[in-house]
């Protein structure tokens, strides 16, 4: 039930994750600031790519990589704190990484005016490897969390039943999604600008993920409620 107790969560989970965007946008920019200043000033190998965190020395690479997941640990367990049921934990942490996301690159443009568009290739993600694609993509993926996460968090009593095959067309959907984030890997780590980003491969899984959502919620729908009375 949406009621003032609930809006008053869903919006505590917004103001959480505009919070920890900001702090996050600040420590890329300190990062950028101390490690790869002089390199973007006279054109190191970097040309128009300014998130180069795996140009940090290997000690800190270790520690960036420590520091995003406990960005997750972070957000599920505020996620899980803001719920009391499964499905309403997992909407809380959908927002909260969809809006923190949009909010770490709204600060950076704002502070840093960075990104230059939304083609502007970014190092998204260093576990296992580094994420590499245009901001676009991680912008469309946060927008479609929030938007599923608002259904989840504001209907958590819905009868949602997921069958093995939802399950594996999820687990598909991300994989095909983390495999185009991780396809010029390589070029990051070889200090390159990516040549390419397979738009057909994210896309796909995407739509997948994203039908798969769908269709589940329209289950729910359609299934009659059972009202319980006590008597």
């Amino acid at each position: 039930m949406w009621n003032v107790e609930r809006r008053l969560a869903y919006t505590s989970l917004w103001v959480l994750a505009l919070a920890f965007g900001w702090i996050e946008a600040s420590i890329v920019v300190y990062l950028r600031e101390l490690y790869t200043r002089e390199m973007l000033v006279h054109g190191g190998a970097f040309p128009g790519f300014q998130v180069t965190l795996v140009t940090l020395p290997n000690n800190l690479v270790a520690l960036e990589m420590a520091r995003e997941a406990c960005t997750i640990v972070l957000l599920g367990a505020a996620g899980w704190l803001a719920g009391r049921g499964t499905v309403d934990r997992a909407g809380a942490f959908l927002i909260l990484f969809g809006v923190w996301d949009l909010a770490y690159y709204g600060v950076l443009k704002l502070i840093a005016s960075w990104p230059e568009s939304l083609s502007t290739w970014d190092i998204l993600f260093l576990i296992p490897a580094p994420w590499v694609a245009p901001v676009w993509t991680p912008m469309l993926v946060a927008t479609l969390f929030i938007a599923a996460g608002t259904i989840l968090f504001s209907t958590p009593e819905r009868d949602r039943r997921y069958r093995w095959t939802d399950i594996a067309a999820l687990a598909v959907s991300a994989l095909l999604i983390i495999g185009a984030f991780l396809v010029e890997s390589s070029a990051a780590i070889d200090h390159r600008v990516p040549e390419r980003f397979p738009v057909w491969l994210f896309l796909a899984g995407v739509a997948l993920g994203s039908g798969c959502f769908l269709r589940v919620e329209g289950r729910g729908l359609r299934r009659p409620s059972v009202v319980h009375q006590s008597g």
